[in-house]
């Protein structure tokens, strides 16, 4: 990390569960909103925004960093969420950062009570289509002497998308470590006999973003550059075909987001690769 963030708005939108938080320079919740499972949650996000503000007593202009979580997730989600942070930041002439949020998910999973025990994380965020967005993540060697406030954590395995037939076979060299997400709570009739997912930890959150991003993480993104979606895969939706004398899909009109450009509800086009070095439209394996 170059240089301190300062006073941090956290966005993660990955999820089911949106959720924002104010977070202070040592790592401090100053304050946080966690709206209900919502088909769509991510709609409200500035209203998520505006709670955590409000419970922070404070504002926009009080923050230095902006930081969202990139995915995989919801497509949807992770658009509303990552054109949200850029808008805010740019806004504001703020800096603009953005945290994996399987790298999040498993550094909530490290600092629980439960991860006081365990050196290997696994945490699988639901894909639907009978699919979860998994990673495998061990602690940072060097943790052990510095003991940070948040845990310093590192791939063992990159973004991987599993099915959920594959998902036992996917976890069966890490017997012991733990896991969680809701990838791991709604599936979990698929994991191995003698694993059971973190009931404490059901999604990553904006506090996890934010801790994650102080933690000095490598694999966080600077700038808006950088800053993109992880989608882990295609889209669901696919383009319609171009009916002759028709406009060319992909034009952008008001509400659309164009190549580096964020507005409002959507954010920028094309496949982001994992900055953990693996490429998000694998569904294959990836060892850093």
């Amino acid at each position: 990390m170059a240089e301190m963030p300062g006073t941090i708005l956290a966005l993660e939108t990955s999820s089911a569960v949106a959720s924002a938080a104010v977070v202070g320079a040592r790592g401090e919740c100053l304050g946080e909103s966690r709206p209900a499972e919502s088909a769509h949650q991510a709609r409200r996000l500035l209203d998520c925004v505006d709670e955590a503000f409000t419970a922070a007593g404070s504002s926009l202009r009080d923050v230095e960093t902006v930081v969202c979580g990139l995915g995989p997730g919801t497509f949807t989600g992770l658009r509303i969420g990552v054109a949200t942070a850029r808008a805010l930041a740019q806004a504001a002439e703020l800096r603009l950062a953005g945290v994996p949020s399987l790298e999040a998910l498993a550094g909530g999973l490290a600092a629980g009570e439960a991860g006081a025990s365990a050196a290997t994380f696994v945490p699988l965020i639901d894909g639907r289509r009978g699919e979860v967005f998994a990673a495998v993540y061990r602690r940072d060697e060097s943790e052990a002497a510095e003991r940070p406030a948040w845990p310093r954590l590192e791939p063992v395995v990159g973004l991987t998308v599993v099915g959920l037939d594959d998902l036992a076979g996917f976890l069966a060299p890490w017997p012991d470590a733990l896991v969680g997400g809701d990838g791991a709570l709604l599936h979990a009739d698929r994991l191995p006999p003698g694993v059971a997912p973190e009931p404490a930890v059901a999604a990553p959150s904006a506090l996890m973003a934010a801790r994650t991003l102080l933690a000095g993480s490598p694999r966080v993104t600077w700038g808006f550059g950088e800053t993109l979606p992880i989608y882990g895969r295609e889209p669901d939706a696919t383009p319609r075909a171009v009916i002759p004398g028709a406009a060319t899909p992909g034009t952008a009109t008001s509400g659309t987001a164009t190549s580096g450009t964020a507005t409002s509800g959507t954010a920028t086009s094309g496949i982001a690769t994992d900055p953990g070095g693996a490429p998000t439209t694998t569904t294959r394996e990836s060892r850093p």
